[in-house]
C-alpha cells in the first residue's frame, strides 16, 4: 500500500469523528436560543386588533379623482356610509359600504388576519362592478398608526398595482384640505383616513385617486 494513504482503520476512525461532530453541531443549533420556531412566531407583533377601529357606524366624506391614470386633476366629492363589525372566531372583520354616487351601490370588505405572519388580507365584492366575484386580496400590515396593503387589479383593462393606506387618528394638518373642510364643516373628529393609489409601472410611481374619512355617525345618509 502507498505510504501516503491512510489505513482502513484510520479511515473508519476519521469518519466516526466527523459524524459525531456533525451530530453535536446539529444538537447545538437546535438548542440555541432565538432559533426555535416558537421564538420566531413570538417575534411577530400581534396585529389582530388593528382594524377594530372600523367597528360601528360611519359617515365617510369622499374625494375621488374622475379619471385615473390619465393626468386628470378633476375631483368629485360625495358622502358614503359604512358599518363595521368583527367576524366570528377572531378571524378578522367586515364592513358594508353604501353609496348613492352609483345607484343603490353596496360593497362589502372582508379582512382576515394571519397570526403566523402578522399580515392582513383584504377582500372586496360589490353589487355593481364585481359580477359576484370576490377579487384577489390586498396584503399588508400596520406600522404604528399607518397601514399599507397592496395587490393587483385592472383599470380599464390595464393591469395595475393597487395600494390602500390607512392613517389612524390623523393630525389636524392631515385632514385640513379644502374638500375635507367642506364635507366636514362642523369639524367632527376623524378617526381614520383612507387613501387608494394605482401604479401602472410596477410600483415606480403612484397616483393617489381616492380619499375618504371615518367619522362616527349613527344616522348617516349617502349623498350623490
Amino acid at each position: 500500500m502507498h505510504p501516503g494513504n491512510p489505513t482502513r482503520g484510520a479511515l473508519i476512525a476519521a469518519t466516526v469523528a466527523v459524524v459525531a461532530a456533525a451530530v453535536y453541531t446539529v444538537k447545538s443549533a437546535v438548542a440555541a436560543p432565538g432559533d426555535s420556531a416558537t421564538e420566531e412566531s413570538a417575534a411577530v407583533r400581534d396585529g389582530s386588533h388593528d382594524f377594530d377601529f372600523v367597528y360601528g357606524k360611519w359617515r365617510m366624506p369622499n374625494h375621488r379623482l374622475k379619471k385615473r391614470l390619465a393626468g386628470s386633476h378633476e375631483w368629485v366629492d360625495f358622502i358614503t356610509c359604512d358599518e363595521g363589525r368583527p367576524l366570528p372566531g377572531g378571524i378578522g372583520d367586515t364592513d358594508s359600504w353604501r353609496a348613492s354616487f352609483w345607484k343603490d351601490f353596496v360593497g362589502i370588505a372582508f379582512r382576515t388576519y394571519d397570526t403566523k405572519t402578522g399580515l392582513w388580507r383584504i377582500y372586496w365584492v360589490d353589487n355593481t362592478f364585481s359580477q359576484g366575484v370576490i377579487g384577489p386580496p390586498l396584503v399588508g400590515k400596520f406600522d404604528g398608526n399607518v397601514g399599507k396593503f397592496e395587490g393587483r387589479d385592472t383599470e380599464n383593462g390595464v393591469p395595475v398595482l393597487l395600494r390602500f393606506t390607512w392613517t389612524l387618528n390623523p393630525t389636524p394638518a392631515q385632514v385640513s384640505a379644502q374638500w375635507e373642510k367642506a364635507l366636514n364643516p362642523g369639524g367632527a373628529r376623524v378617526v381614520a383616513k383612507w387613501e387608494q393609489a394605482f401604479s401602472a409601472d410596477g410600483g415606480k410611481t403612484w397616483e393617489t385617486n381616492w380619499y375618504n374619512e371615518f367619522i362616527h355617525d349613527d344616522n348617516c345618509t349617502p349623498t350623490p
